[in-house]
């Protein structure tokens, strides 16, 4: 048997919610969704050498100075707050008025200790330490607005996440026994039940145009073997029972954590083993797909550590071996592979740029490369995975440009273009929001 990586080496910090929202490069941020379109209208918040915290337009303007000496973690925002944990105590809740010159931070919900909150529209999502989940509009003047919508969640698991007019998250059934489960977003109507088990955090709950897909593993409290346990849940917008895609022969918890969500399918790793130090060993291992139905098939020789979905049945992703590909399925199966001319390759990411399909950026060594339409590459000089930032709900690149004092850029996915945000040197990207 094979020990289990340590979720939180893989998924960053599986406690808090505020940036697991968006996928962030180089920091170790993932995300459980896209935004269908990209929009332009919002802002960079970001620290200087002055540790100071600052936002700028992501279509260009004057910076603005948020706090001085800020100290924060999991940052999110509205039009008119910005939300984080103290980084001296990451069980409150802060908030900072946008629109109040000289606004004190404050904490929001008062005394209650957060395991993990959401803003998803226009509301803010909590758990507290007691399993019980809130909701208030996220620009409310106050907390008065705060409503209970679900109690007796599992605080073991608290990831939860707001899909399709739902709230997916863990609850103890009778007390005791762990169950992934919903309910209507603002608490009304009865718990929906989907399976016994837990899912281990927001990653693992995945909407797409016509559902909801869910992997819940079976068997929560092993916590050092891997053991045949992920099973993949899918449930229908228009709502109704969960189906089961492999109740019969459930993933394995490695392969499982590994892997990725495409639009239509789960990609995870098979033979994937973890070291002494919790970093997955790919040497022996082979890239699979799931389907909803259930069918799995093989999708690479090697193990996969990135993938990105391009629509049209199209896949990109980045081999073990450090060799890029992209992968057309048809029918259940591979019908053709592109090894694309790069070595090293570490990343894939698809920026949802405005288009459908995307802009896939592959990021190789100490460079970063556009997919054009006839699977070409161009390079995009400048980014590195080390300097950028990419946010699905955001379009283009954001980086610290090293030739110019590490002043924050923007550049369009396809890098025709570049735009200076502000003066450098920066020194961290909190988060890039759309409001």
């Amino acid at each position: 048997m094979k020990k289990i990586q340590r979720l939180t080496k893989r998924l960053g910090c599986i406690l808090l919610a505020g940036v697991l929202i968006s996928s962030a490069l180089g920091v170790g941020k993932l995300t459980p969704h896209a935004s269908a379109a990209a929009v332009d209208n919002g802002y960079v918040y970001y620290s200087s050498e002055d540790e100071s915290l600052y936002r700028v337009p992501t279509a260009g303007g004057s910076a603005q100075m948020i706090s001085e000496y800020f100290e924060g973690s999991y940052l999110d925002a509205t039009s008119k707050y910005l939300y984080f944990f103290d980084n001296e105590d990451t069980s409150k809740l802060q908030r900072l008025s946008l629109t109040e010159p000289g606004a004190l931070i404050s904490n929001f919900a008062g005394d209650k200790d957060i395991l993990y909150y959401q803003i998803e529209g226009d509301f803010l999502y909590f758990m507290d330490d007691n399993g019980v989940i809130y909701r208030s509009l996220a620009d409310a003047a106050d907390d008065s607005q705060i409503k209970q919508i679900a109690n007796n969640a599992d605080t073991e698991f608290p990831g939860f996440s707001v899909e399709n007019g739902r709230i997916f998250y863990n609850v103890l059934k009778n007390g005791s026994n762990t169950w992934a489960a919903s309910k209507s977003r603002d608490g009304s109507g009865n718990v929906q039940y989907i399976a016994q088990g837990a899912i281990i955090s927001s990653t693992y709950i995945h909407s797409g145009p016509t559902g909801t897909s869910i992997m819940v593993d079976t068997k929560p409290a092993e916590t050092y073997y891997s053991l045949n346990s992920m099973v993949l849940y899918t449930l229908p917008v228009s709502g109704g029972n969960p189906k089961a895609a492999n109740a019969k022969s459930p993933l394995d918890m490695n392969a499982t954590y590994s892997g990725f969500w495409s639009n239509d399918y789960y990609i995870y790793n098979k033979g994937v083993t973890v070291d002494d130090e919790d970093n997955f060993v790919y040497s022996k291992s082979k890239g699979f797909v799931i389907d909803k139905n259930g069918k799995s098939f093989q999708l690479s020789q090697s193990g996969i550590v990135s993938l990105a979905d391009m629509g049209g049945n199209k896949l990109a992703y980045v081999g073990s071996n450090g060799k890029g590909y992209i992968s057309t399925i048809a029918n259940g199966k591979v019908t053709s592979t592109k090894t694309l001319a790069l070595s090293n390759v570490t990343d894939v990411y698809n920026l949802k740029n405005g288009t459908a399909a995307g802009q896939i950026v592959f990021f190789a060594s100490d460079k970063a490369y556009a997919v054009k339409a006839d699977l070409s590459l161009s390079k995009l000089n400048g980014v590195t995975w080390d300097n950028s930032v990419i946010y699905n709900d955001v379009s283009g690149i954001y980086y610290y440009n090293a030739e110019d004092n590490e002043s924050l850029y923007k550049m369009s996915a396809d890098g025709k273009t570049k735009l200076k945000l502000s003066d450098g040197p920066v020194t961290e990207i909190y988060t890039i929001t759309t409001k």
